[in-house]
């Protein structure tokens, strides 16, 4: 009978973190979240800069390169919370450097 409980047991532990590993394994990473997109013109040659986090429930910090028509590189980090949209600026080039899941 002891058997018999101790095998169900090792069963079900067996079970459970069978499911913890394969729900962790299913996270996507933060990057597949972060979309930069232009919309809409500031010049002839630069576009207004948005960044976009589709996470519905986590804020990810995205580090940012940028660049506008003729300017320096500019590289800043952001933290656009779940679901939402902001403008960074007006610019020709744009390149995500990293994007994590915020700690808080």
């Amino acid at each position: 009978m002891y058997r018999k409980i101790a095998l169900a047991l090792c069963t079900l532990a067996t079970l459970v973190t069978g499911a913890v590993a394969v729900h962790a394994a299913d996270e996507l990473p933060a990057a597949s979240f972060v979309a930069t997109r232009f919309a809409g013109s500031c010049d002839d040659k630069n576009n207004r800069l948005w960044l976009d986090n589709k996470h519905t429930f986590k804020t990810i910090v995205v580090t940012l390169r940028w660049r506008a028509a003729g300017g320096k590189n500019l590289t800043d980090q952001f933290y656009p919370g779940p679901n939402s949209s902001r403008e960074i600026g007006c610019a020709a080039e744009v390149e995500v450097l990293e994007a994590k899941f915020a700690d808080f």
